[in-house]
């Protein structure tokens, strides 16, 4: 893959025709050699040191602003090093340069300010406005060069060059497209996720929101300063349209988070309404199961204690026989006098031959008829 610094290395040594249409030609407005120069080094993206006339002279190129890299109270602005490289790289020290001067030519810094052509005839102030590395400006009453710079201005305008390339990270289209893929994400998060997975996509989205958030600041800070160049860069319209369309991302990825903590919220809450449908019925279970235990020892109880009636009723009963047997005992006892002898009555006493009822005398020894 071609560096970013090779494509403009390229793009400053491609003559095309393009590049000098509508820019005025050194040579048309002093055809001698005496506005030329050497260039002795680069300082940034719209300011470089050429030999000119045997002393080295600050040049600033007129009508052409860049993004800063040198001032130490400012940090160094998007595209300021690329547009330092894109100088570098179109005119290295040594290279011939054709001076061209306006009204003032010198600012209150004592910079020369001109419009500088390389050796190809190229207005290299329009051509850092082509690449999309340095804006159109003017600072009365030098304005001899912002036809040509409007018009390469344009082209980078239409080609999405430079300030206005996306693929470019610090460019405000870039951070803008970030946004809008970040809105994306937490789309196809909430898209993807189930009632079972929404806590989890809700915590996804939770970051990219966060994410969104410190983007949109980035982009509402500088629309609002008005000092970094990639807004500066940009119309009114366009600024309009971008922080639209910034704000819209960061709502919709707001919007996918209230979404997703909602289904979250109503996850839990049926799983908040199924536990306490369980422990009632674990209450219930626990309740049943303890009058059981109740019942059961209750049972035991009474069986204990029947038992325990019993066998005392048992002792009790043993007790009282033995008591009545040792009373018994203790009592003298009554001994009935032995009964008499039988003795046989004689086989007759009365009459002979008297069949009759027989009156016995005592002892019953002797009877009579009756």
């Amino acid at each position: 893959m071609i560096s970013r610094k090779a494509a403009l290395a390229a793009a400053a040594v491609v003559v095309v025709a393009a590049s000098t249409a509508g820019c005025t030609s050194a040579s048309t407005a002093d055809s001698s050699n005496k506005n030329q120069g050497e260039v002795v080094r680069v300082i940034d993206g719209d300011t470089l040191v050429v030999n000119f006339e045997d002393q080295e002279l600050t040049v600033r190129l007129l009508n052409v602003d860049t993004p800063e890299t040198k001032d130490p109270n400012k940090p160094v602005e998007c595209l300021g090093p690329e547009a330092t490289d894109f100088i570098e790289d179109a005119l290295p020290p040594g290279s011939t340069v054709t001076l061209e001067f306006d009204v003032e030519r010198e600012d209150r810094y004592g910079r020369t300010l001109a419009g500088v052509y390389d050796a190809d005839d190229r207005l290299i102030n329009a051509e850092v406005a082509r690449q999309g590395l340095g804006i159109p400006v003017t600072y009365e009453p030098n304005a001899k060069f912002r036809p040509p710079v409007d018009a390469a201005y344009e082209e980078a305008r239409d080609n999405q060059a430079g300030m206005y390339d996306a693929d470019v990270a610090c460019t405000v289209p870039a951070m803008v497209d970030a946004l809008e893929q970040t809105a994306e994400q937490a789309a196809a998060q909430a898209e993807g996720s189930s009632v079972a997975t929404a806590a989890s996509a809700a915590a996804a989205v939770l970051a990219l929101a966060r994410t969104a958030d410190t983007a949109f600041d980035v982009l509402d800070a500088g629309a609002k300063a008005g000092t970094s160049m990639m807004w500066a860069a940009l119309s009114d319209a366009e600024k309009t349209a971008f922080k639209e369309r910034a704000a819209a991302a960061k709502t919709q990825v707001h919007e996918r988070h209230e979404t997703l903590v909602s289904i979250q919220n109503e996850r839990q809450a049926v799983e908040d309404e199924a536990q306490r449908v369980a422990a009632e019925a674990e209450a219930e279970r626990a309740a049943a199961a303890q009058a059981e235990e109740d019942r059961k020892a209750a049972e035991a109880a009474q069986a204990e204690a029947n038992r325990v009636a019993a066998e005392q009723a048992e002792a009790n009963r043993i007790a009282a026989e033995q008591a009545e047997a040792n009373r018994r005992a203790a009592t003298p006892q009554y001994v009935a006098p032995p009964a008499p002898e039988y003795v046989a009555p004689p086989a007759q006493s009365g009459p002979p031959g008297y069949t009759g009822p027989r009156c016995y005398a005592p002892g019953g020894q002797s009877w009579r008829p009756c």
